[in-house]
This record gives C-alpha cells, structure tokens and sequence, in this order.
C-alpha cells in the first residue's frame, strides 16, 4: 500500500476506473488483471487501473468527478491504494451456492462488505444472483434486514414511530401525502421517507417537490418531524441501506429482483427510521409487481413475519392495482389531485374516489395498529379528519415546514404549457387500461424529471366511449417531448376498447385422429 495524490478528470465510466503512472503501477507490484482499492477515511472503492505513461505523474491517481465524490476526495486528497484481494466474506457467497446458511456474522460480514464498496460489481452481481434463486431462510432473512440497517444511518425519534410502505409500480398512486396528512393531524409521528419514481411516472418524492423540499439531513428531520408531526422527503441521501444504493443498479442490469432481498431491504429501512407500526400497500393484479393474488398474499404472509420477528407491528393490504389510480399522473398532476382530495373538492363523477377510499383505508388501518380507535373503525376516524379539513391544514403545515408555500391550493400547481388530447378510435367499453404503456407514455412526455409531464384520463375500465370523444390528454413542458408521447400513444393505445361481445365463434377445432 502507498499514499498517493488524487487528480480529479474529466472521464466517464461506467465502472469504477482509476489512472495511474507505469512507475506507480509498479510500486504496487500489480499485475495484469489486478484491481486496486482506494481508502480515504472511512470511505473505499474498488476500481480497475488503466496504467498510462507521460499523462499522469507518477504519485498521483487520476479518477472522475463522480467516483471523487462517492469516495469523499477533492482535487490535491491523499488516498491510500493498493493492489486489492477479494474479501473473505466473497467465499460466503460463493458456499451459499452449494446450500451452506450463513449465520448472523456471515451476514453482517457481507453486509458491511458491500456496504463500504468492497465488492466489484461481478461480486455484487453474485449476491444478488444467489439471493434470487437460493433465497434466504428465515433466520437468515431477519440478519440480512438487520444488517442492512445496521450499515447506514439511524434514527431514534424517542416515541412511537408509523409508516406506511407501498410496493409501487402503479400509476397515479399519489396516498402517501394524503395518508402522512390525517395520521399527522392525529398526532402520530409518521416521518415518511420516500424514493423518487422507479416503476412508475412519479415517485412520491418527484410529486412532493413539486411542492417543497424533499431533500433533508437527518438531523433535520429529527428536529423537524416531531414539530410537524409528519414530513415527505425524499430517502437516498438519507443513507438508510447503504447496500440496497449499490446493489440497486446491478439488479436493474440482470432484470432480477431478488424477493428475499427486497423484503430486507424494505424493512431494514423501517429499522433505519425507528418505525413501530406500519401498514404496507401491496397493489395485485395484471399490470403490478404482484399479479397474482396468491402470491401476494404469500408476500404479505412473509413480510409480516419478518417485521413481527424485528418488533414491527404491522398489517398489510392487497389493493386493485390493475389500472391507474385516479385520474392524474406525473409528478405536478398527482400533487394536483391529492391536493383535491385533501381539499375535498366535489366532483361529479368518481375521479378521486379510489384516491380518496384508499388513502383512508390504509390510514385507518395505522389508527388501528396504533389503537387510537377500536377495530374496524380507523376508515371512519380517517375519513373525519379528512372531511373536516384537518388532514389539508396539517399538510400545509408540512408543505412549510420544509419550505414550500404554506397557502399552495390545487389549482395553483403548474402543469405543463403543452397538451394534446387523445381520442377513442371506436365505440365500445374500456375493457382495460394497460399501466405500462401509460408508463411508456408519460416517460415519453418527461415524467418524473419534467415535473409538469404527464396524463389525465378521461375515462376508466368498465365506462362507456364514443368514437371521437377524448380518452385522455398528454401534458408535456416541450413540443418536441409532446410530439414523441403522442407518437408512442398512437402506435400502442393503452386502452382496449371492446363491445359488449367481444368475439363470435361458429366452428369448433378439428379433432386429430
């Protein structure tokens, strides 16, 4: 190992690169397919070395922008480097292949492993590939959660702490400011911590900053919740699960999700956040992560378990999730019509109406863990508090105090200069609407990182349309993002239209003799 100097480049990597002189590389006595590791602090990371002569002075590792920051160096830092060996914990890995079940040491030797960025994104690729088709056992399943936790940040708001967590990958799912609003307004401390849109148009953190700030220190939101009651903000620079931020994009490459794995990183967050009720949102049907109900419940049946052995209490909830919910989708449209709904504003129609059940449901649902109401009565309690306006007056009241316009109303949020309306190509009932391609749409458009991006639908499954009449209407902040969602809505409709028979049949199949 030697102490060497950084010099920040102007490079882009996907992995991890370092530069460094000949005579440096052969300081470190390296060879051809050698890695080094890099510790500066606390902090580390593995890279691959591309060793250059005459571009690089010898004592200095040249290393992006990017890879600077999550090492934590400036221009001119010392760094200690040498050639890296793979970390013992990698040889646990590799016996879980065989059936070996690591013990909690084993655990929180791998945890902390990939954790502090000592793994290389084939070792990273092993854990998740392990952990998909071997899974966990369940004492190994409360060690990983655990761990996780243990990894990153923590907090200790010294009293009772609710949360409610959805699985996402439903469009317009836009409760959770709703929910934090009446279960705040009853007085219980709901610190939300929310990711920005992943399977969706918008995630709850991309709809809350269209309203105010979401991005906080943890010593902030632990002076802060308890005053509001509630806050919305946005969980990645929290640091909660350190493991689940690098493990996130390898899992995106190989199109793999473990299920164990999700589930400990679900609840290591709410260990992180000192959670002890909660209720979670497992959206079923065709178009959602769960599309069959019995393996939903499945996944409810271990979830529970894991949070019951951790001192969780919590219930979860299998909701429709087979079309959007409500009507508005990308970030400014949902903040829009959550505002309409904590504002209860009347319709005439049912457009918020699966908005507003939901939300109340599942707040009544952490009325009840939290026993401020006996069971099968926390709805009504929820609905109280929100038709009496005490839910709105709460949100706004989160809105300013994480620096947003205490006076904001519905029909001030800004949506964008740009819309078309699409139209029914036929008569004929709406037999369903395809959440993916609805997805498709608003990415096209520039849902979540144009925040006034998006759709509002006309019409949901089971209306009657007419040919002509506007099915939904595209919202977008440029032409040219307008022109492609329109383009993408033409070639792949995401409504299916069909008439009362939906197909004739007058012959039956030939018989093989």
């Amino acid at each position: 190992m030697i102490t060497i100097q950084v010099s920040i480049l102007d490079i882009r990597a996907i992995e991890p690169v370092v530069m460094i002189s000949r005579q440096t590389a052969h300081q470190l006595r390296l060879r051809h397919t050698d890695i080094v590791n890099l510790i500066y602090d606390k902090n580390e990371l593995v890279a691959s070395p591309v060793v250059v002569q005459g571009f690089i002075e010898d004592g200095v590792v040249g290393i992006s922008e990017f890879h600077a920051n999550k090492l934590g160096v400036k221009q001119g830092s010392k760094v200690d480097i040498l050639a890296r060996r793979p970390p013992q914990s990698y040889d646990l890995i590799k016996k879980k292949i065989g059936g070996y079940e690591w013990s909690a040491n084993d655990v929180r030797s791998i945890v902390n492993d990939i954790s502090r960025n000592r793994y290389t994104s084939m070792e990273i690729a092993s854990f998740a590939l392990v952990s998909q088709f071997q899974g966990y056992k369940e004492n190994e399943l409360v060690e990983v959660a655990k761990s996780m936790a243990e990894a990153g940040t923590q907090f200790n708001f010294n009293e009772k702490t609710y949360d409610k967590h959805s699985i996402g990958g439903v469009p317009g799912n836009k409760i959770t400011p709703i929910i934090v609003s009446i279960v705040a307004a009853a007085g219980l401390l709901i610190p939300k911590t929310s990711s920005r849109a992943i399977t969706s148009p918008s995630g709850t953190a991309d709809t809350m900053e269209v309203l105010c700030n979401v991005k906080f220190t943890p010593e902030e939101i632990s002076e802060l919740a308890p005053k509001s009651r509630g806050m919305i903000v946005w969980n990645a620079p929290l640091n909660l699960s350190p493991l689940d931020n690098i493990v996130i994009d390898v899992k995106r490459q190989l199109g793999i999700d473990p299920p164990d794995q999700m589930l400990a990183s679900i609840v290591s967050t709410k260990i992180a956040m000192g959670v002890d009720g909660l209720v979670f949102d497992i959206p079923t049907g065709y178009g959602t992560k769960m599309k069959d109900r019995k393996v939903a419940t499945k996944y409810a049946h271990s979830l529970i378990g894991l949070c019951r052995n951790l001192g969780i209490d919590v219930e979860a909830a299998l909701t429709l999730g087979e079309q959007p919910l409500g009507f508005n989708i990308g970030p400014a449209l949902e903040a829009q019509e959550a505002l309409r709904v904590l504002e209860n504003v009347k319709t005439d129609n049912v457009r918020a109406v699966s908005v507003k059940e939901k939300s109340v449901e599942l707040a009544g649902i952490l009325f009840e863990i939290a026993k401020i109401c006996p069971p099968g009565k926390g709805a009504a309690l929820a609905e109280e508090y929100l038709t009496s306006g005490k839910a709105l007056k709460k949100f706004k009241e989160i809105v300013e105090i994480q620096g947003g316009d205490k006076n904001i109303t519905s029909e001030s949020v800004t949506i964008g200069d740009y819309n078309s309306e699409i139209p029914a190509p036929k008569d004929g009932y709406i037999a369903s609407i395809d959440n993916k391609i609805i997805k498709n749409v608003c990415t096209a458009a520039g849902t979540p990182r144009d925040k006034g991006a998006g759709i509002i639908l006309h019409a949901k499954v089971g209306e009657f349309v007419h040919e002509g009449e506007k099915l939904f209407t595209i919202y977008s902040d440029t032409e040219a993002k307008l022109s492609l969602a329109i383009q993408t809505a033409t070639t792949q409709l995401p409504f299916t239209i069909e008439g009362m028979i939906i197909s004739r049949v007058s012959s039956i199949p030939e018989k093989n003799i």
